[in-house]
């Protein structure tokens, strides 16, 4: 790993103690701080690192830019909070269940820290057959139907993908889930009818989201989906799983397989002990595809650019999902499932 994106892993770690941040001290002092503006840019994690310069009282030659992104990151997410507070009143209006993942909500949750993410959408997940209800209060809040397009009904096309893209007249972007998982089989019970979890995201304003046994499951589904390509989902993972008590990640960790997280939530534990110093559970040992799934990982994260953006970039995503759940038939399932995508593009 280059020294600079090694940096930028320790500036992400959560938890960081005084003593921590007199030891990056040097290093903060020594670095290249345009390359390090440009991989905090490349992971999306400007507002993690710049909170770190500013509490270790250096800022290298070059990051300035990473302290204007922070800024910008916490004046959009202030922004997001007070859009999905106008979502969650005509939602629970309307007596629709719905959940805010990630977001906010996990800002608030992992950071203590709501406006210090970089929010690019709100996610909202609603149950499967009140996408129609969800869409009609979306087109009167405004929002426009963006993917697919305005002319195909959004029942139709969440009856083979989990989520449809809208934006609001100022811009904002939604993304509304009938499920969190690519593959059905992905986390069935991740669903917008169970108890949630009311999080303080400003002010009097709470939030729902899911509930701690489901939340890093998620996490973890959601950061293999994408090979954990960008250091942004593994902090999160990390963060949330640090302020985990051990016992209760020990548990969350060992039901992960039957929760339907297959092995993300033990390959993003190991991803986190190895890249941010986060604690392993005891007896937690990675089997041979899990491992896989780590280094797959390694691989994707270490890549300097957008694998979107290269030749056969994504094929380091495509394996990772292959290998999230164990057995032949998952894997089978899900490379008809990608099949099957590619021939209704």
């Amino acid at each position: 790993m280059e020294p600079m994106l090694a940096l930028l892993a320790d500036c992400c770690r959560p938890g960081l103690s005084d003593a921590d941040l007199a030891l990056l001290g040097p290093r903060l002092a020594a670095a290249d701080g345009a390359r390090l503006a440009t991989l905090a840019r490349r992971h999306r994690v400007e507002g993690l690192v710049w909170k770190t310069l500013t509490r270790a009282g250096i800022v290298p030659l070059g990051a300035q830019p990473i302290g204007a992104a922070a800024r910008r990151i916490a004046a959009d997410g202030f922004a997001m909070v007070v859009e999905s507070g106008r979502v969650h009143h005509a939602f629970a209006s309307a007596s629709l269940p719905h959940l805010f993942v990630k977001g906010q909500t996990l800002g608030a949750l992992a950071w203590g820290d709501p406006l210090i993410k970089q929010q690019l959408d709100i996610d909202l997940l609603v149950p499967p057959g009140a996408i129609g209800k969800a869409a009609r209060l979306l087109d009167a809040l405004g929002y426009v139907q963006q993917v697919p397009d305005p002319s195909v009904d959004p029942v139709d096309w969440h009856r083979a993908r989990k989520e449809s893209q809208w934006r609001s007249d100022d811009g904002i972007l939604l993304d509304l889930h009938s499920r969190l998982g690519d593959h059905p089989s992905l986390l069935p019970g991740a669903v917008a009818t169970v108890t949630p979890r009311m999080v303080e995201v400003r002010g009097r304003l709470t939030l729902p989201t899911l509930p701690e046994r489901l939340l890093l499951p998620y996490l973890a589904v959601h950061g293999a989906s994408s090979a954990w390509f960008r250091l942004k989902w593994l902090a999160d993972f990390a963060a949330l799983a640090a302020r985990t008590p051990p016992e209760q990640l020990a548990a969350i960790a060992d039901q992960a397989p039957r929760l339907g997280a297959g092995r993300t939530v033990a390959a993003g534990l190991i991803l986190a002990n190895r890249l941010l110093g986060t604690r392993l559970p005891d007896g937690l040992e990675g089997d041979g595809a899990t491992l896989r799934l780590v280094r797959i990982a390694l691989g994707a994260i270490t890549n300097p650019g957008e694998p979107t953006a290269q030749r056969f970039g994504t094929i380091p995503i495509h394996r990772s999902q292959l290998l999230m759940v164990p057995g032949s038939h998952y894997f089978l399932s899900e490379l008809t499932r990608k099949f099957g995508l590619l021939l209704t593009r």
